[in-house]
């Protein structure tokens, strides 16, 4: 997330995700408000299920969230603030860590490249597919796997930035922790974006 605040002071994604039959569209945007040497305050907008919400965070270089004020009035601090965002970041940032796993060869290969218009911004992006499918790919520390039976992903870095950006990403088949096994079906695009 702080990745993102770092690179872009404005990015816009539309997801939808279907986990054990049940549907999730979120349409979220962030803007930076400001930036000081050690805080970033940042806008949100989200659109879950056709239900709007806005709220203002404060988030410490590190990722630490600091603080949750949402337009309703109600606001958090410490590890409920913490909790809460990180509640409607978590499929976003776990299909932003998934795609970026698609740069290893031991799972994905490149099919070609091509170019991404987002808005104003044109940039170069790879576009990963699986090495097989089905393809099991062990989750960071151990802590799962993924069992895809299909997956698309495209990465690139726009022009006046050094972070790369997942443009657009889908993922077919199924996730499995420690919690059980989950059907999964997710489609990830990013909207507009504003480089910072």
């Amino acid at each position: 997330m702080v990745g993102w605040f770092g690179n872009y002071s404005s990015l816009s994604i539309s997801f939808t995700g279907t986990k054990n039959g049940k549907t999730r569209d979120l349409n979220f945007a962030y803007s930076v408000v400001y930036k000081s040497p050690t805080t970033y305050k940042v806008s949100l907008n989200f659109l879950i299920n056709s239900k709007a919400r806005t709220a203002t965070i404060w988030v410490l270089n590190n990722g630490t969230i600091l603080a949750y004020y949402a337009s309703t009035g109600v606001n958090y601090t410490g590890s409920t603030a913490s909790n809460t965002v990180l509640g409607y970041f978590a499929d976003l940032e776990s299909l932003d860590i998934m795609a970026l796993q698609s740069t290893n060869t031991a799972y994905f290969h490149s099919n070609g490249t091509s170019t991404a218009t987002i808005g104003p911004n044109s940039f170069p992006v790879t576009n990963y597919v699986l090495n097989t499918t089905p393809e099991t790919i062990q989750g960071c520390n151990n802590s799962g796997y993924a069992t895809l039976s299909s997956s698309s992903v495209n990465l690139g870095t726009p022009s006046g930035s050094s972070f790369e950006l997942v443009e657009s990403a889908n993922f077919v088949g199924s996730f499995t922790t420690a919690s059980g096994t989950e059907a999964v079906d997710y489609t990830y695009q990013v909207t507009a974006l504003t480089v910072a």
